[in-house]
């Protein structure tokens, strides 16, 4: 629009109608360029409409927006996902990450977005023998496809071509109670470094459900052993909106986060621990190589990725028959929803009970 003329054309008494017509809805720059649109029309003697011009002005727009703005090649395409996200989301530009590797290793990085097919996609998708982890993939890829399309990078319309699989219902891998003290007494026998951080995620992991990355983000601040609760101020999904919440502890959890802040406060001359809970988190993988491999109580397959998660949600419901509770620890609200379908296995409650029954061998500590 002219933005240097006066709508001058227009008669006065026209001038003002509208002016006072159009005041109530636009602001004065607006409302200048809505005068000047008008009396270029009138100059022209042309009969559209404003509204039809306008009108035709956001349907141009919008299919801008649907047009790549430019070729883009598979591997720029998902760099551009990943660095959708903000830098918090450390899990989710991961996996956008690795799903960007996967479709450049099989389609190669150099492919124009404009060549990918819902076939190309099929194809890769297809190699996943395992429902869930083609789940996964497609999941994400259609988050993906959809932003593309937003940004009018790709084609939107290939994210609804991804179908979901069927998954059959699989028992979620837990520990019984019986290992999970085994692995308990096997920290408990090495003590001092590192086997204070160890500890604190198998406590946070088993006894209190916490995730992975919860647990790297815990401080000693965020505990009150005294009032048996956890405060999780910046739990997974923060950034998006999740809000924080309360873990109650269970009595045996409280007490090995105890025990385990003990040697830490020991190592510091006695100082009250503060900061990271867990200040180097490859510690864990390292001990998990190194002593629980000899005693066959190693977890590295593919089932047990989640087994503390998984070990905590069976033996809670199953000894406290409160699923609303249990998920609420979880951090899935009181809908058991999720709990139900990924986490929770079934043992009796007599089972259960033995679990948290597991304490420190030093109480008094």
């Amino acid at each position: 629009m002219n933005d240097t003329c006066p709508a001058e054309t227009l008669s006065a008494g026209i001038e003002k109608g509208l002016r006072g017509a159009l005041e109530a809805f636009l602001d004065e720059g607006a409302l200048f360029d809505a005068l000047n649109a008008l009396s270029l029309l009138d100059a022209a003697r042309s009969d559209t409409a404003l509204t039809e011009l306008a009108l035709a002005w956001r349907r141009r727009r919008a299919s801008d927006r649907l047009r790549p703005a430019r070729k883009l090649t598979l591997a720029e395409f998902f760099a551009r996902a990943a660095a959708r996200y903000s830098p918090e989301q450390t899990c989710s530009r991961a996996l956008a990450r690795s799903l960007g590797n996967v479709f450049c290793r099989a389609l190669g990085p150099d492919l124009p977005m404009t060549a990918l097919r819902a076939e190309d996609i099929d194809d890769v998708l297809g190699r996943y023998a395992s429902a869930r982890t083609y789940n996964g993939m497609a999941s994400r890829l259609r988050g993906a496809l959809r932003w593309g399309g937003a940004e009018g990078l790709c084609d939107a319309s290939l994210a609804s071509r991804i179908v979901r699989r069927q998954e059959v219902f699989r028992e979620p891998a837990f520990f019984a109670p019986e290992r999970v003290e085994r692995i308990f007494r096997t920290a408990e026998a090495h003590p001092g470094d590192p086997a204070a951080a160890v500890g604190a995620v198998l406590s946070l992991g088993f006894f209190a459900g916490v995730r992975t990355v919860e647990i790297r983000r815990a401080a000693w601040e965020d505990l009150d052993l005294d009032g048996a609760v956890l405060r999780i101020p910046r739990p997974k999904g923060w950034t998006s909106g999740m809000r924080p919440r309360i873990v109650e502890l269970e009595p045996n959890a409280a007490a090995w986060l105890r025990y385990w802040k003990g040697w830490t406060a020991g190592r510091r001359r006695g100082r009250e621990p503060r900061g990271s809970v867990v200040p180097n988190p490859r510690l864990f993988a390292e001990w998990k190589k190194t002593w629980l491999v000899p005693t066959g109580d190693s977890w590295g397959r593919d089932d047990f990725c989640n087994v503390m998660r998984h070990s905590y949600a069976t033996h809670h419901v199953g000894a406290f028959r409160d699923a609303a509770a249990t998920a609420l620890n979880m951090g899935h609200g009181r809908s058991t929803a999720v709990l139900e379908a990924h986490y929770r296995g079934l043992v009796p409650r007599s089972v259960a009970e033995k679990y948290w029954k597991i304490l420190p061998t030093d109480t008094g500590r």
